[in-house]
Parts: C-alpha cells; structure tokens; sequence
C-alpha cells in the first residue's frame, strides 16, 4: 500500500484507538467484550463461507 494512503489510515487508526480505550474500567471491558463478539462472528462468517 503506497505511503499516501497508509499514514492518514494508520494516523486514524491510532486516534481511534486512543478515543476507544479512554474511560472508566468497566466501559472498556465492555468495549473489549463487543470487539471480541465481533470478531468471532467475522471469523464464523469467513470460515463458513469456504
């Protein structure tokens, strides 16, 4: 992927990330939990489809 693209998504990305994970302990299990399930559903989803 050229530099062009790569630096802004990746800029993005860890802004995200830093705005994700600020807040209280128990917000963050929460938000950690949603990640996981949607994870696993993707990963069902892809693994499904072979």
């Amino acid at each position: 992927m050229p530099l062009i693209i790569a630096l802004p998504l990746l800029a993005g990305g860890v802004g995200f990330g830093t705005g994700f994970w600020s807040g209280s302990s128990a917000t963050k299990i929460f938000k950690a939990a949603a990640l996981g399930g949607g994870a696993y559903m993707a990963y069902r989803v892809v693994k499904g489809s072979k």
